[in-house]
């Protein structure tokens, strides 16, 4: 959701989700769909959020936040400060584009102690963002300050997917355990109970 760009209404979501389940099952496909919308946090977000005009993440009290990528540390914890005091858990979206939390890593640890959930993408973790990303991404993965992965999977052809690639360095670089979190137990636990 990014007021004036993407806009579709919970309903019209929720229409778009049916057809997409009745389509894998048509094609055999054993995949579980939830509904789940990225927002685009900027002021005044919070009365639509009050309204219950926008969706969480499979209907849970988990929100997914993004910022732009050069939005002020301040804003960007006030902001969180703000949804957790609503009674929201907001996940922070991509945070190695945040430059902010770039210059320093300490910042996402802070934001985690307040309460808010970390995600990054896969092809940041597998160097397909560039070194920049990766480098930061795996300082927070040593920390396990990473609590959800996403692909931000825009198409197949530019934005693909990189799941397997990001499985196996997991497995490779973080412990066992970790790894299992990320990439199941988190997201089972949390959102999809």
């Amino acid at each position: 959701y990014k007021q004036g760009r993407y806009r579709a209404d919970k309903k019209e979501l929720l229409d778009r989700l049916k057809m997409l389940r009745e389509e894998a099952q048509q094609e055999g496909i054993g995949i579980r769909l939830h509904l789940g919308t990225e927002i685009f946090y900027r002021a005044g977000l919070e009365e639509k959020l009050m309204r219950q005009e926008l969706g969480t993440l499979n209907d849970t009290d988990f929100l997914l936040v993004e910022f732009s990528p050069f939005e002020e540390y301040l804003y960007i914890r006030n902001a969180m400060e703000e949804l957790l005091g609503m009674g929201y858990c907001p996940v922070a979206a991509h945070v190695e584009r945040y430059q902010c939390l770039v210059k320093d890593a300490t910042r996402a640890a802070q934001l985690r102690d307040m309460g808010c959930r970390i995600q990054v993408n896969t092809g940041s973790i597998t160097g397909e963002n560039g070194l920049g990303a990766r480098h930061f991404v795996w300082k927070l993965l040593k920390r396990e300050l990473v609590d959800y992965l996403g692909t931000d999977a825009h198409n197949t052809k530019t934005r693909r997917p990189a799941m397997r690639r990001c499985a196996e360095l997991l497995y490779k670089k973080c412990s066992r355990e970790y790894a299992q979190e990320l990439l199941f137990e988190n997201a089972a636990r949390e959102l999809f109970q």
